[in-house]
């Protein structure tokens, strides 16, 4: 073969190797074109490779693109995006925790003459009951089992009642408020109704005398949903049978 054939033989020949299109695979791609057909991948491309999305428009409705995948579209993102009284949390709007007025939380803030700190409000203060004036309920904070200092006042003097009048037995009553579900408040009202007979018991009931029952959040005193209800709905009730 002459030289002019060899030179016509080598350009046909890279003629027909540049006519035929690359095989795009492995989720390789230049445009979002080369995805199509590579089944496995995602049909968009970006950077170079087969993605599921490049942007929220890639998404079908209720859908953003994140790290090229489709997630359902959050009800927020920041704390702005919630009503208020509500706080963004892992991209849904919940029930914001309240401000403290008072307490550690507050800075150590006091409250005004006439009223004391429960749980970070400032409430009325309830007088301490007399000698025998009645059985009293306490309170507690949000999941929380522990006497507060104003709780361990009001079960001393239920204690000397119960001495006074010669009572035999006293029924303990676990309440919770209306947040968190039916089973753990069942625990909970129990753990609270636990916690104030075995004060009770060391401030000298006698142990055997006290029966102890939990409502969980089925005896709501009040049924606003705000914290002044619910502090009211965390308690224990004393009762003589």
């Amino acid at each position: 073969m002459n030289r002019p054939s060899l030179v016509l033989a080598a350009m046909l020949l890279a003629a027909g190797l540049g006519g035929c299109p690359k095989k795009w695979q492995n989720g390789e791609c230049e445009t979002s074109e080369n995805c199509r057909e590579q089944a496995g991948f995602g049909k968009v491309c970006v950077q170079g490779r087969c993605q599921e999305c490049g942007q929220d428009g890639d998404c079908r409705g209720g859908f953003v693109c994140k790290a090229n995948r489709c997630e359902p579209r959050p009800e927020c993102e920041a704390p702005s995006d919630c009503a208020s009284g509500k706080t963004c949390l892992a991209g849904r709007c919940v029930a914001a925790a309240p401000t403290a007025e008072c307490g550690p939380d507050a800075g150590g803030r006091s409250c005004a003459p006439g009223q004391a700190c429960e749980s970070g409000r400032c409430v009325a203060s309830t007088p301490a009951p007399g000698p025998c004036d009645h059985l009293g309920s306490v309170s507690f904070a949000f999941d929380s089992a522990a006497l507060s200092p104003e709780a361990r006042a009001t079960l001393e003097a239920s204690a000397r009642c119960f001495a006074e009048k010669g009572m035999k037995a006293l029924r303990l009553e676990g309440n919770c408020d209306e947040r968190g579900t039916t089973e753990y408040n069942m625990h909970l009202g129990q753990r609270r109704a636990d916690a104030v007979k075995k004060f009770l018991s060391g401030v000298g009931v006698p142990a055997r005398s006290i029966s102890t029952v939990s409502f969980g959040k089925e005896r709501p005193v009040c049924s606003e949903h705000d914290e002044t209800c619910w502090r009211k709905n965390r308690r224990v009730d004393t009762r003589s049978p």
